[in-house]
């Protein structure tokens, strides 16, 4: 997936419309005319992956060589403007086929800002948080951010739930000492409400975590459980709200 501006086809659709337009008398060279309009034509579509057009293309490269050769001030001959029109012609047919099999989806607005979700998904959380979780949370909330974005909710929920999980194994080993490894939720949250002696965890956010375990983590791992795109940003929202606790925890020296 790479991002795409729509003015690139807009731009390309421009170019093909001015080489068919042409008439006498228009500049070669100067900026904004001919051979700009040949040039931004080919570059876009390399850009665009209209390969099939660009082979088609190969008498437009001709005439673009031989106007290479000619002086600054040169203008378009009647002869030379009616080929370029006809070339042109030619093109667009091939233009036109291969682009309609072509499709842009666009992504459509969400509870979360969607530049933020595809870009940075840590600007969702509080400052510094995203930078003192885990690596593999930092990847599960960006991959749950995409998903968001594209509209794949319950694939996104595994994303969520799985990294807020690495958060908790890091929040519980500030309070479990020596910590045992491979917990699950559920226990991870038994010893930490048992704890008896020392700093202890806030009740309110192992409540919140509780929660969470009980009604998204646990029916999320069941086949028959399905988010849609407004529960499971709400599930977001409860997680960035736990995760930006815990590290606030965490990042304590």
């Amino acid at each position: 997936m790479k991002p795409v501006s729509i003015w690139s086809y807009i731009w390309v659709g421009t170019c093909v419309r001015f080489l068919q337009d042409v008439r006498e008398g228009l500049s070669i060279h100067k900026p904004g005319f001919v051979m700009d309009n040949i040039k931004y034509f080919f570059d876009n579509l390399d850009s665009l992956g209209l390969h099939v057009t660009k082979r088609a293309s190969n008498e437009l490269e001709e005439m673009r060589t031989t106007f290479k050769a000619l002086p600054p001030d040169a203008k378009l001959t009647k002869e030379q403007a009616t080929n370029l029109s006809n070339i042109m012609n030619k093109i667009r047919n091939t233009f036109t086929a291969e682009s309609s099999g072509i499709y842009a989806y666009i992504v459509t607005e969400k509870k979360f800002d969607v530049k933020k979700l595809l870009e940075a998904v840590d600007k969702l959380f509080t400052p510094d948080v995203f930078a003192n979780c885990p690596d593999i949370a930092c990847y599960d909330f960006r991959e749950a951010g995409r998903c968001i974005a594209f509209g794949l909710p319950t694939a996104s929920a595994f994303h969520i739930l799985r990294g807020t999980e690495a958060v908790l194994r890091q929040y519980y080993k500030r309070f479990i000492r020596p910590a045992k490894v491979d917990l699950t939720w559920g226990q991870i949250l038994s010893e930490l409400k048992s704890k008896k002696s020392g700093k202890k965890p806030d009740s309110v956010l192992l409540n919140n975590l509780q929660n969470i375990k009980d009604s998204f983590r646990n029916p999320t791992q069941h086949p028959d459980k399905i988010y849609d795109i407004h529960e499971v940003q709400d599930l977001f929202s409860l997680c960035i709200d736990v995760v930006n606790r815990m590290v606030a925890v965490i990042a304590k020296k």
